[in-house]
């Protein structure tokens, strides 16, 4: 009775850690202060270092030589309401009762450190430029709910660390077009998720609040090594106006290599699992995580006083293929998992699916010269589309549409050094699914109840359809405030 539940539960660890390794919460918020003051439009303007990751065909337009360091500090205020569920697994006289959740909140919702760093030159070649540069995309890097709360069957916590290190070229034809290519190496030191997963094995059973068969299943992994590129252009037709492309254009998949533990919260109930590969001890796993293709269009306007700009304003489109990683892989490599020592299953390869779609955002904002070479204000604001259906809404990504705006300044401290602030605010309208509508259903790998899911002798007759109870019917909402600071510094101009 203990071994079997143990080993299927392990099975249903494996499956479900691996798509909310690919939280894309990790991208929130625009690279360095400049942009992100301007709401991100800075496609066509990128005129400063962080053009290696944004549009890499600016670095052409940098005259002398620029340092930049710049940091993003973050609050992160997600919060979920589970719908009131009918509990079966209390059920009296065919009676369930009504089950309703307290709200849960990220209990980690503070980010001191995202920060870029990277120099820029054109190496005294009046139409080339150069830069190198180390970063960590602006995100979201930990999350973490009550492991008792009502989305534990979603996710109890993660944790993603993301590091770019950047290379770039660019070159222009006097000032009418300029191109430019970024090469990036994407290390991942660290990836870490957690939920819990219901293994009772009793035909029938439902238990959409908690079970005694609960089992805590834990990943964690990295990645030294992914290759990608960034082409940009740029091209200026009239002093006023520019028009400004990018894309990352390597179809890119980040491949952790993790170790998986799974820890049954009654040990008396579950015992032990043991994992090996041919016999020999081992906890090593492999986790897949497609990487979305990405298109950037601006267009700028630049009004001119006597051959310098007042303000300008620049509205950019970006498109980015998130339906590219509409599943998620992970590879046990021959991994056998045993309980009780009498039991071993192959665990294999795994795909699950997650239903995500292509986004697009909108983006418009610019500067202001309060001050010539002293002050400069900025503004900004964005819309993104959803990327997760809200069938499949989920705590580990929110993945509703994005609302958000930003101010910023800059301050020229002493000649050629500028500081740079600008304040993000990223807003997800709240998102509600019903259970009828909910698709992400509590992993219950150790039920006897399969596909159609409608033999009663197996499945539980309250779930007509379903594998088991669904978990992601609620409310969701999430509200981050950004703050970034920048530092940079040019001379030889």
């Amino acid at each position: 009775m203990k071994s079997l539940p143990a080993l299927t539960t392990l099975l249903g660890a494996v499956t479900v850690a691996a798509p909310a390794l690919a939280d894309g919460g990790y991208y929130s918020g625009a690279l360095g202060a400049r942009a992100a003051g301007r709401g991100g439009a800075f496609v066509a303007r990128a005129d400063d270092v962080t053009a290696v990751a944004i549009n890499p065909a600016g670095l052409a337009q940098v005259d002398g030589t620029v340092f930049e360091f710049s940091n993003q500090s973050s609050y992160n205020s997600y919060a979920y309401t589970r719908a009131p569920t009918p509990d079966w697994g209390n059920a009296q006289n065919g009676v369930a009762p009504t089950v309703a959740f307290d709200t849960v909140r990220n209990g980690t919702p503070g980010q001191l450190a995202d920060p870029f760093i990277g120099v820029a030159s054109n190496l005294g070649l009046h139409d080339w430029g150069f830069a190198i540069a180390a970063f960590a995309p602006p995100g979201i890097s930990k999350i973490q709910f009550p492991p008792d709360g009502g989305q534990r069957y979603l996710m109890t916590s993660r944790e993603a660390i993301f590091l770019n290190y950047a290379a770039s070229a660019a070159w222009k034809f006097r000032n009418v077009f300029g191109v430019g290519v970024t090469a990036e190496w994407i290390t991942v030191p660290r990836l870490v998720y957690s939920l819990v997963i219901n293994a009772n094995p009793a035909p029938g059973a439902a238990n959409p609040v908690s079970s005694m068969y609960d089992i805590l299943a834990t990943t964690t992994g990295s990645d030294p090594f992914t290759f990608n590129a960034i082409l940009g252009a740029w091209y200026r037709p009239t002093p006023s106006f520019e028009i400004g492309l990018a894309g990352q254009i390597v179809p890119a998949n980040v491949v952790t290599h993790s170790t998986l533990s799974a820890t049954a919260v009654d040990q008396a109930m579950l015992g032990d699992v043991t994992l090996t590969r041919q016999g020999v001890p081992a906890t090593d796993v492999t986790v897949k995580l497609p990487l979305p293709l990405m298109a950037r269009a601006g267009a700028r306007y630049r009004h001119l006083a006597g051959g310098r700009e007042v303000y300008d304003v620049e509205l950019d489109v970006e498109y980015e293929t998130w339906s590219r990683a509409n599943q998620f892989t992970l590879d046990t490599n021959g991994l056998e998992a045993t309980a009780a020592g009498n039991q071993t299953i192959m665990l294999g390869q795994i795909v699950v699916p997650k239903q995500w779609r292509d986004t697009v955002s909108v983006k418009l904002g610019g500067d202001f010269a309060l001050s010539p070479d002293l002050w400069t204000l900025r503004a900004g604001a964005y819309y993104e589309t959803a990327v997760a259906p809200p069938a499949y809404a989920n705590v580990d990504f929110p993945g509703g549409a994005q609302i958000g705006g930003a101010v910023g300044a800059s301050l020229a401290l002493s000649p050629g050094l500028e500081l740079a602030l600008a304040y993000q605010l990223r807003f997800q309208p709240s998102v509600t699914v019903s259970e009828a509508n909910a698709r992400v259903f509590q992993q219950t790998p150790a039920s006897p109840c399969a596909a159609p899911y409608t033999d009663p002798n197996t499945c539980n007759v309250n779930y007509p359809g379903q594998p088991s109870p669904s978990v992601n019917a609620g409310t969701y909402t999430a509200t981050s405030q950004i703050v970034s600071i920048a530092l940079v510094y040019r001379y030889g101009r």
